[in-house]
């Protein structure tokens, strides 16, 4: 039987459906799939960000092509969807790496596995520290947020803006050496 996905849920994973490189695979084998419909994903409102992502994690590991973030999308969208909060930045994808590495932070990694799988996170706090030293001013509605997806978001497209040469002193022995940092992190 061929499963489809419905409109709105479409729209509910509309980040996770604009990030992934396998659109058909993603709504006909992952989507598509019951537990995830609009109608279910309402059961997870109990649930944590760790325990939906157990679940997710669970239906996408049967399917080739899927990978950590767009389990991540679907898991922050459908917390985002029940107004779960995630108290944490999770790092996931190239460029929330690139953000923190730019920030100048180390990610902690979760100290309970999530299923078999270890996340790396920064805390919301240390995020805002972070930007207050490179006294970058944040979106006034950001800086009420305390959503770990919220910032995941921000930092993502923040750091497809700056430039490396204006984090760092004018000095091209660090400037060698950020670049082959970043290029390692990617």
């Amino acid at each position: 039987m061929k499963r489809t996905i419905t409109s709105n849920s479409h729209s509910i994973y509309e980040e996770v459906y604009s990030h992934c490189r396998w659109k058909t695979i993603l709504c006909m084998d992952v989507l598509s799939n019951p537990v995830l419909q609009e109608e279910n994903i309402r059961l997870f409102s109990n649930n944590t960000f760790e325990e939906i992502f157990i679940n997710v994690k669970d239906i996408c590991d049967r399917v080739k092509g899927i990978g950590p973030l767009s389990r991540y999308d679907i898991t922050s969208a459908i917390c985002r969807y029940n107004n779960i909060n995630i108290d944490k930045v999770y790092i996931v994808g190239g460029g929330p790496k690139r953000a923190i590495t730019f920030l100048k932070l180390t990610s902690k990694i979760q100290k309970q596995k999530i299923g078999k799988i270890t996340l790396k996170y920064v805390e919301i706090c240390d995020l805002l520290t972070a930007f207050q030293e490179i006294n970058h001013i944040l979106p006034l509605e950001l800086q009420y947020s305390m959503n770990g997806d919220d910032y995941e978001t921000y930092i993502c497209n923040w750091q497809k803006t700056i430039h490396i040469s204006s984090l760092m002193p004018n000095n091209t022995n660090t400037q060698t050496n950020l670049i082959k940092i970043m290029a390692n992190s990617l």
